[in-house]
């Protein structure tokens, strides 16, 4: 059973494709149907036309061939053509479906954790977003399947009616059992090997992520023969869980098409005394085992499936929903500091100092939305900052760390989070602001320029200095820097100074910094001292 708000954030990713995916169940019914049917039918004629042979010439000429032989080919094309169309919908309605899905997960996981209210490895966001996703890939495919599996069991339970009062029920009670066995045996043993598979696959992803972003570090100290080795037992472990649940899943699938067989043999030893409607029963029962398959499948993987639902129930309760409380754009901010409240006046510059550890981070941090915590209680608009939340305060706030991160990727795709349909002449624009456009233009291929993992290439000034013209492409009413100037030689820091000044002239845009740096302070109006 899948948690509440998995089920509704899947149903609303596949809304656009819900018709997509009726046609794909539809298809899997009449691929049921078809399979039952073909094989039903051919037995039937097959045995009535034996009989009627031996029966003498003219019971064969009376014999109708013509029909029977009609609908074994329809059938045939019936089923050829429903299996491919089941495929291919199922498919892309289930792919596209958890296309969006990943995606709305991606931005759950990103606001829960700049919230503070999740914490995230590498590893476990790639079990989580890769793995975990995958598994319900699994789950909405076999949809299709299991309706056909329905159908396909109660036209095998119809057409043994066809041979007298007994072959119905045993075929019923010997499918019924299996059902019954396949669900249990399932639910009992397969949890266990799920564990242990989703485990080894964890500590392996854990493992590999990052090991990876610690491979300079690890070829250096000359680790890598060690690394490898703990590598290798973690990949041994993780072949065995798998070997020990596809052994136990292969037991499991072998209960129905079993059942099916010895309900073809129970239909033909209780049938009356017609042979060719024994032989559609005997058939129909057999053909059976193979429309639920379908059914077998999901019960063998519905443990990993419950298992990936759990783990991904808090990331799918996560709110994204906007609360506008005020209107932010004229909104004054206030920040209780020594027993008084200060206000401060959109398009106001004032520098936060104060020793390390006085909590200025903090404060800039829960003005941007990334903490609630600070003791200054800093409201905007008379609304507590803590109760906006993060997608509203960024409509505010364009926040510069001290420490920012870059994404893998080039000089462009890490500016372009700023936001959407930034032109190129503002990129230059912000790039001169923060005195990296020359840096920029040196680079080999300029903007298109591979920065690394975090920027690794460029240094620490640059990488400092890129997320400054990334915060100023923002564009937002307020901009929070954190000693953006650290690291920075002194002429650069003055030239940075006086850019930065004219930025803010010519913008009118708010600043609060926070810096040791005495050269940043001629930019700000007024001063605030934290204890």
């Amino acid at each position: 059973m899948m948690p509440a708000d998995l089920t509704e954030s899947l149903a609303a990713c596949g809304t656009p494709w819900r018709g997509t995916r009726r046609l794909a169940v539809a298809s899997g019914v009449a691929v049921a149907v078809t399979t039952i049917g073909l094989l039903a039918l051919s037995g039937w004629f097959i045995t009535a036309a034996a009989i009627a042979g031996g029966a003498g010439p003219i019971a064969a000429r009376a014999f109708d061939y013509l029909i029977p032989s009609a609908m074994i080919r329809l059938f045939a094309i019936v089923r050829t053509t429903g299996r491919y169309f089941e495929r291919l919908l199922s498919h892309r309605a289930s792919l596209s479906t958890l296309a969006a899905f990943r995606s709305l997960l991606f931005r759950k996981a990103a606001m829960a954790e700049a919230q503070g209210r999740l914490t995230l490895s590498g590893g476990d966001a790639a079990t989580l977003l890769v793995q975990d996703i995958d598994q319900l890939e699994d789950h909405l495919v076999r949809t299709p399947a299991l309706a056909g599996a329905v159908a396909g069991a109660g036209l095998a339970v119809a057409l043994a009616a066809l041979a007298g009062p007994w072959p119905p029920l045993l075929v019923a009670t010997a499918l019924a059992v299996a059902a019954i066995a396949t669900r249990s045996l399932a639910r009992h043993w397969l949890p266990l090997r799920a564990r242990d598979v989703a485990t080894a696959v964890h500590a392996l992803k854990v493992a590999v992520t990052e090991y990876t972003a610690s491979a300079a570090e690890i070829a250096v100290y000359g680790q890598a023969g060690r690394v490898s080795g703990l590598l290798e037992s973690l990949a041994r472990q993780h072949d065995e869980a798998l070997r020990r649940q596809a052994r136990t899943e292969a037991l499991i699938g072998a209960i129905l098409p079993a059942a099916a067989g010895i309900g073809a043999a129970l239909a033909i030893a209780s049938a009356n005394n017609d042979p060719a409607l024994a032989a559609m029963a005997a058939l129909a029962a057999a053909a059976s085992g193979e429309t639920l398959l379908g059914f077998a499948r999901a019960q063998i993987r519905a443990p990993s499936v419950d298992a990936a639902a759990r783990r991904l129930a808090d990331l799918a309760a996560v709110d994204l929903a906007d609360r506008p409380l005020v209107r932010l754009a004229e909104a004054d901010i206030s920040f209780a500091l020594g027993g008084v409240i200060e206000r401060l006046s959109r398009g106001e510059r004032v520098a936060i100092l104060g020793i390390s550890g006085a909590g200025k981070t903090r404060l800039l941090q829960t003005l941007a939305g990334l903490r609630a915590d600070a003791p200054q209680r800093p409201m905007i608009g008379g609304v507590p900052a803590a109760d906006l939340g993060l997608f509203r305060l960024r409509q505010i706030f364009s926040l510069v760390p001290q420490e920012a991160t870059l994404v893998a990727g080039t000089v462009l795709d890490n500016l372009r989070l700023a936001r959407p349909g930034l032109a190129e002449d503002e990129i230059w624009s912000a790039l001169h602001t923060a005195c990296l456009d020359d840096a920029i233009r040196a680079l080999p291929d300029g903007l298109a320029q591979w920065i690394g993992e975090n920027g690794a290439r460029l240094s620490g000034g640059q990488r400092k200095r890129l997320a400054l013209a990334r915060g100023l492409l923002a564009d937002r009413p307020w901009l929070l820097l954190d000693e953006p100037s650290e690291g920075l030689d002194g002429a650069t820091e003055t030239e940075l100074v006086n850019r930065l000044e004219d930025w803010l002239d010519r913008t009118r845009r708010g600043m609060i910094l926070v810096s040791h740096r005495p050269a940043m302070l001629v930019l700000v109006q007024r001063v605030f001292t934290l204890m």
